[in-house]
C-alpha cells in the first residue's frame, strides 16, 4: 500500500483502522512528536524518527493523523493541556482572593507548570524564531487564552488601586521570560553555578522568587 506524505496538499481517503493497534497508540505517538517538535522545530522534525521514538510502523501515524501539521497541533495541546486543567481547578479560588493574592497565586501557578513542563515553552520558542501560520494557530488557540487570565486580575488590581499602573504587555513577557528561560537554561547553570534548575529545592526556590519579585514591583506605593 502507498501512505500519502506528510505535507502534501489534497485530501486523502479515509483508511481503515488495523483492529490490532494498541488503544494507547495515539498517545504514545503524541507523546513522541511533542519532543521531536520541542527539540529540533516543525521543519526539521521527521515523522520516521516520532513513529520510531513511539515504537510504531510509520504508516500507522496515517491512520490518526492527516498531516504533519495536524500532528504538531495535537503535540502542541497536549504540551499546554495541564496548565489548563490546573486553571479548570484552580480558577474558582481567585474568586476569594483580593487582586494582589490572586495575581501571586496566578504567578506561582504558571511558575510550576513551566517547571514541570519546559517542552511548552520550547515550542512556542521555535516557531517564535519562524513567524506564520503555527505562530497564529499558537496565539489563537492556547497562548491568549492564559493571558487572558492574568490580564483582568492586572486590570482591577490597578482599577482599585491596589496595583500600580505598569504596562501589561512588558509585565507578562517579563514574567514569562524569567521563569521559562531559568528551567531551560540547565545546560548554562549547571557549570555556573552547580545547580539543577529543575530539581525540586530549585523549582520551589524560583517560584518563591519570581512571586515575590513580581508582586513587590506591581504593587501600588504610598504618595
Amino acid at each position: 500500500m502507498v501512505m500519502p506524505e506528510f505535507g502534501r496538499s489534497g485530501r486523502r481517503r479515509p483508511q481503515r483502522q488495523p483492529a490490532n493497534l494498541q488503544p494507547n497508540l495515539r498517545d504514545r505517538i503524541v507523546a513522541a512528536a511533542l519532543q521531536e517538535f520541542a527539540v529540533v522545530g516543525f521543519e526539521a522534525a521527521s515523522v520516521l524518527r516520532i513513529a520510531t521514538a513511539a515504537g510504531v510502523h510509520h504508516p500507522h501515524i496515517y491512520y490518526y493523523f492527516r498531516s504533519k501539521e495536524e500532528l504538531w497541533r495535537e503535540a502542541s495541546t497536549r504540551a499546554f493541556a495541564p496548565i489548563f486543567e490546573r486553571v479548570g481547578i484552580e480558577s474558582p479560588k481567585l474568586l476569594d482572593l483580593g487582586p494582589i493574592e490572586a495575581c501571586e497565586h496566578a504567578i506561582r501557578t504558571f511558575t510550576r507548570f513551566s517547571a514541570e513542563n519546559p517542552l511548552a515553552a520550547l515550542i512556542v520558542t521555535r516557531e517564535t524564531l519562524n513567524p506564520g501560520s503555527r505562530l497564529d494557530w499558537l496565539t489563537e488557540h492556547l497562548l491568549a487564552p492564559l493571558h487572558q487570565i492574568m490580564v483582568p486580575l492586572l486590570e482591577h488590581g490597578m482599577a482599585v488601586g491596589l496595583i500600580r499602573p505598569i504596562p501589561i504587555p512588558h509585565f507578562m513577557q517579563a514574567m514569562v521570560g524569567a521563569v521559562v528561560s531559568f528551567f531551560n537554561s540547565g545546560a548554562a547553570l549547571r557549570p555556573l553555578y552547580d545547580i539543577d534548575p529543575l530539581a525540586p529545592d530549585s523549582i520551589e526556590r524560583h517560584v518563591d522568587f519570581i512571586a515575590d519579585l513580581l508582586i513587590e514591583g506591581i504593587k501600588a506605593r504610598p504618595a
